[in-house]
């Protein structure tokens, strides 16, 4: 049964992707290795303001040749979407979908990265959170 959190509708209910960060030096191969490591799709790069890398950056990457070796700062998305841990769970759903993202940077009220909101993640609190669809009979 859903809690009182979970009916608001907001991120900050949700069990968010705690946020890995990789320091900017860290290569292309480095960045692949502690995703699949940390069996995240995202991770977050350098300090203060966050930038990430996600595993289709990653493919990106390997289709444009760029070297394992280059530094995962050139790949990055320097100024990702973000949304607070009290943005609506379906606006952070319209964030992503109208964005053509699959993750969201979601900050804390201190202003601190709560963690990483996966596409994934948001459509199973939508069809969890959701009353059951109404069946329709035919006539």
């Amino acid at each position: 049964m859903a809690t009182a959190a979970q009916m608001s509708g907001r991120i900050g209910a949700l069990a968010l992707e705690p946020p890995i960060r990789l320091s900017e030096g860290t290569t292309v191969a480095g960045a692949a290795q502690a995703m699949e490591e940390a069996d995240l799709s995202c991770v977050l790069i350098g300090e203060g303001a966050p930038r990430v890398v996600t595993d289709h950056d990653l493919a990106l990457a390997v289709a444009a040749g760029i070297a394992p070796s280059a530094p995962v700062r050139e790949i990055a998305t320097k100024e990702p979407v973000w949304a607070t841990t009290s943005t609506t769970v379906a606006d952070a759903a319209a964030l992503m979908t109208g964005n053509g993202i699959r993750h969201l940077v979601v900050i804390a009220p201190d202003g601190e990265v709560a963690g990483i909101l996966s596409l994934l993640a948001t459509t199973r609190a939508l069809l969890e959170w959701a009353p059951p669809l109404a069946r329709t009979q035919r006539a």
